[in-house]
């Protein structure tokens, strides 16, 4: 109540200098007030008004610019020098007018002028390997967005982003990303009403690709449970990767084809797979499927080189962790890129994440591809073509050890309980850093 007589005594000086000005000024605080926490603006709510909402308020661009000023003279009269100072900012000006001549822009221009601007800020959220923020959020994501934007505007108050000492430099701005990465990732693993923030993010997510096409919505039927659980690590499936790195030590002569000596590949072998996990005659690296499929995923995932025919670790591969490793390969082995390729692998992956191998799962795929828009596909109609493009990831799995041989034959394979959960992983990540076209 105090608040609210406090903002009609603004209201009313202002009201007594310029009427005017008071209409503006009480536009924009009702416009301001609609989207701010019950305990009044923060800079979030702030530029969120100014820079997106605003303009919703009035089609005159220059009348939009009248409105930031009062509300500007409104913040001040409040004691929020600091947001008056947004209201009136050159940056709310480039966003509200468009050029130095208030002729406007288009509205894709506009919308990268404010992305920009908030990145600017300081208060936008950061991608970091937790999550990638979609452009246009709602929901849930809206919601820990701004929770998230509220820290780091507390952060930034409080002088975390300062100066160590007292007339040094402020820190650089890699160190200013990474902290503010730091504070984002901190606030996704924290729990509010309902559970962890990141996991209800993941639900959001789940919830919006289901929407994105009726087969899609049957590809992820009853797979919550198993990309929740996959936010914890299955260590065996990185144990073959670090074993050939450990082969590779600090480097190997290739052959003359530039495929690992057969002497090293028996070495893999025998080192890595049981007879059972590899019931095959061991050959020259081509021919021994599993271990060329790590060599190349090592490849892949940068963490080794060739060189003047030698196979090298790189520099990001010394002393790795298993914990680093299973962020790198969950991360790397598919990507986040919204193809027919990729597409093909989800389709497998969702198999495989069941505890089930892949089988029968073309239809499927040739039904999300023809759903979503993809007509042609290696230069064929997709609905008309077998589509053999989840395969490579298939092989993957197997060779990381996902899938067993339960027999003697490669139809025999079985997948084990890590195999679901890394596949899992790998659905898990697409849905927290894809951004699919708008629906």
């Amino acid at each position: 109540m105090e608040f609210d007589d406090a903002v009609a005594a603004a209201l009313s000086y202002l009201d007594s200098v310029d009427p005017a000005s008071a209409a503006d000024a009480q536009i924009g605080w009702d416009g301001l007030r609609s989207i701010s926490p019950r305990s009044g603006p923060t800079q979030n709510s702030v530029q969120t008004f100014l820079w997106s909402r605003l303009v919703d308020v009035t089609d005159d661009s220059a009348r939009a610019w009248d409105i930031a000023q009062a509300l500007a003279d409104l913040l001040d009269r409040l004691g929020h020098s600091r947001y008056a100072d947004i209201a009136r900012s050159a940056t709310t000006r480039a966003i509200l007018l468009g050029d130095d001549t208030g002729s406007g822009e288009d509205e894709a221009t506009r919308q990268q002028r404010v992305l920009d601007a908030v990145e600017d800020s300081g208060i936008g959220p950061e991608d970091t390997d937790l999550i990638t923020w979609l452009d246009d959020r709602a929901g849930v994501e809206r919601s820990v967005a701004d929770l998230i934007s509220e820290t780091l505007e507390v952060a930034a108050v409080a002088g975390e982003f300062a100066p160590t000492r007292q007339g040094g430099r402020p820190p650089r701005p890699a160190a200013q990303v990474a902290k503010r990465r730091q504070l984002t990732d901190s606030v996704l693993r924290s729990e509010r009403a309902g559970g962890v923030l990141l996991e209800q993010l993941l639900d959001h997510r789940i919830a919006l690709w289901t929407r994105y096409s009726p087969p899609r919505a049957e590809l992820y039927r009853d797979l919550s449970v198993p990309l929740h659980d996959a936010a914890e690590p299955a260590y065996s499936c990185v144990r073959r990767l670090e074993g050939l790195l450990g082969i590779v030590g600090d480097g190997i002569t290739l052959d003359e084809r530039g495929y690992l000596p057969g002497a090293v590949v028996e070495r893999a072998v025998g080192t890595l797979w049981t007879p059972r996990e590899w019931p095959f005659p061991t050959g020259e690296e081509l021919d021994t499927e599993p271990v060329l499929r790590i060599r190349r995923l090592l490849l892949r995932l940068g963490l080794v080189r060739k060189h003047h025919g030698r196979l090298l670790p790189t520099a990001r591969a010394r002393g790795m962790s298993a914990d680093r490793m299973w962020r790198i390969l969950v991360s790397r082995t598919i990507g986040t890129v919204y193809h027919p390729d990729t597409i093909a692998a989800e389709v497998v992956l969702a198999e495989v994440a069941r505890g089930r191998r892949p089988e029968g799962s073309s239809e499927l795929l040739t039904e999300l591809l023809t759903a979503e828009g993809w007509s042609h596909v290696g230069g064929t109609q997709a609905a008309h073509a077998e589509q053999p493009l989840g395969d490579g990831v298939l092989a993957d799995l197997t060779a990381l050890g996902a899938l067993s041989y339960a027999g003697a034959g490669r139809a025999d394979a079985v997948v084990s309980p890590d195999g679901s959960r890394l596949a899992a992983a790998l659905l898990r990540h697409r849905l927290l850093h894809t951004r699919l076209p708008s629906v």
